[in-house]
């Protein structure tokens, strides 16, 4: 058949478009089934129109969207030929072709997953209507096409799509139902996704809003939770890979984390699973390392009541694990010969070093100070660790005496890491009061932080029995410039200043005796020198005094 023009084509619309007059029976039965023939052959001119030029390929794209419902023979037909024109060379005809898709799925519903795939693949329609029209239909072609293995289209890029056009739609069609069908599919695409598509398909999870309520934060943490611990169920501290999922599974988890919303599956895996081997994690994931811990303590703070129901055994072996940690880290003391040789040198040393690094060499305040936030939130639910009691007949209990000889073990090692973090935060206080604008004054107060929380977390451990209800504010979630140029510093930072913490009182002035004609001498001078009776002491005893009252009052 050969190409038809655009005369053809109106004349094929004509014919389409025609109604029979005739009244009688027979003659219409006759006239309407040659006319369905004339109609089906009048449509396949059209279809064949989509081989044209550029007018006669656009002008038959409407009309196959417009018509292609009477004609279910050739559904599978018209939609092939629609969907070479998404391809055509033309961005004006690919631009129609899409529009003409929707219209296409508007009238026959059954196509709209295929549609969606399509749409997704070309990444180029910024119309949101497909979703407008049936979202749940739509949403299961994407996600179709997620769950579809295709080296040649990233799905990072249908993530993408999905992210932006579901904040376009209105609460109206974003129903429940339907956010429900997103959360299932999601949870589907978790399975098998790299760190890049882990993000976005959380941030899909958190803009819906059956994720914003309280049970709904606890089910997006518990799928994070689920899906790290199905895919590492064995901490690998080689596994680049096994590290960087963990790793970005807690960040995200940390992210909701509340009161009410606890992550008590990622912290006892990190205290079981993580900690023991976190010393074997190359020096080049040390970022990955801190990140880990960091959202450890982040979870210890709200560890939720699972945690409660654990047995006594097992908090203490996960507290063995952080004990045992932490005799890693901590810094050993020095000799007492080269603590002389410090002392003798200590005079000459700012000129030997020009400036003092950000941290002294070989400590690791950050690691350190999450270490010890987890070592005292877990403290306060089983004191015995540390050589506490909660009654005085335990004072001799087993656990007791096991838990004070650990406390002999580390208090030396804590002291001095308290005096190495003290003499570091007088070191950078200078800098404090300097404009926070530049990095190096942010690292600096960064870093005044952490030491100052290392302190008060330190101190816990030298009370007898050791007491765990000093609260501090993880360095890392505080305000960036919680301290502003020229004010007052708290008074449990360690940097000592002469300013006093309350509030301003007023100078008052100091008396000053009356002088000239106001003074004793004056007014009572020979009187007071000859009459004995002005010595006397009383309420106006003698004559001087009843003088010296009236006196006054006709003074004043």
């Amino acid at each position: 058949m050969a190409t038809p023009t655009i005369a053809d084509l109106y004349s094929f619309y004509d014919i389409i478009t025609g109604e029979n007059t005739t009244t009688e029976e027979v003659i219409v039965e006759i006239l309407m089934s040659r006319a369905n023939i004339q109609k089906e052959s009048a449509y396949r001119g059209i279809l064949t129109g989509t081989k044209g030029g550029d007018k006669e390929k656009r002008l038959s794209c409407q009309f196959i969207a417009r018509f292609s419902k009477n004609f279910d023979k050739l559904k599978e037909e018209s939609f092939n030929c629609i969907l070479d024109l998404c391809d055509d060379d033309d961005s004006n005809i690919r631009k129609q072709a899409v529009h003409d898709l929707l219209q296409f799925c508007k009238r026959i519903p059954l196509f709209i997953p295929r549609v969606a795939d399509i749409l997704v693949q070309m990444f180029q329609s910024e119309d949101s209507s497909l979703l407008h029209l049936d979202p749940k239909a739509a949403l299961a072609g994407i996600f179709n096409q997620m769950l579809t293995v295709n080296p040649d289209n990233p799905r990072e890029h249908i993530m993408k799509f999905l992210a932006e056009r579901l904040k376009l739609l209105p609460e109206s069609l974003l129903t429940t139902e339907v956010e429900e069908f997103v959360v299932e599919q999601t949870n589907k695409v978790l399975t098998d996704v790299s760190e890049e598509e882990f993000q976005l398909l959380i941030s899909i999870l958190s803009s819906l809003r059956c994720m914003s309520s309280v049970p709904g934060r606890q089910k997006l943490v518990s799928m994070i939770s689920d899906q790290a611990l199905q895919a590492c169920p064995q901490f690998n501290a080689s596994d680049l890979a096994c590290v960087a999922q963990i790793r970005e599974s807690c960040k995200q988890a940390a992210l909701c984390v509340s009161k009410n919303v606890h992550a008590t599956e990622l912290f006892t895996y990190l205290l079981q699973k993580f900690v023991p081997v976190m010393t074997e994690i190359p020096d080049e994931l040390s970022d990955d390392r801190l990140c880990l811990l960091r959202s450890m303590a982040e979870f210890s703070t709200h560890d939720g009541t699972a945690l409660s129901t654990v047995s006594p055994s097992d908090i203490t072996e996960h507290m063995k694990y952080v004990f045992d940690a932490l005799l890693h880290l901590l810094p050993e003391i020095p000799s007492s010969d080269v603590k002389s040789k410090t002392s003798d040198d200590g005079e000459n040393a700012d000129s030997v070093t020009p400036e003092k690094p950000a941290f002294p060499p070989g400590l690791k305040f950050s690691e350190l100070e999450c270490l010890l936030y987890v070592a005292c939130q877990l403290g306060r639910r089983r004191p015995q660790f540390y050589g506490g009691f909660l009654a005085e007949q335990e004072r001799e209990a087993e656990d007791v005496l096991d838990g004070l000889a650990r406390l002999k073990l580390i208090r030396p090692r804590l002291q001095y890491l308290g005096q190495v973090a003290n003499e570091y935060a007088q070191s950078i206080a200078g800098a404090l009061a300097q404009n926070g604008q530049s990095e190096e004054s942010k690292a600096k107060i960064f870093a005044h932080r952490v030491v100052s929380n290392i302190q008060n977390l330190v101190r816990n451990f030298f009370h007898n029995p050791p007491t765990f209800k000093t609260s501090v504010t993880l360095s890392w979630l505080q305000s960036a410039s919680p301290v502003s140029p020229g004010t007052k510093r708290p008074a449990s930072l360690t940097v000592e200043t002469d300013n006093k913490i309350g509030p301003i009182r007023k100078d008052l002035p100091r008396y000053i005796p009356p002088v000239g004609h106001w003074s004793r001498g004056t007014r009572f001078g020979g009187d007071a020198i000859n009459d004995g009776s002005s010595r006397r002491t009383g309420r106006g005893g003698g004559v001087g005094g009843k003088a010296s009252a009236r006196g006054r009052s006709r003074r004043w």
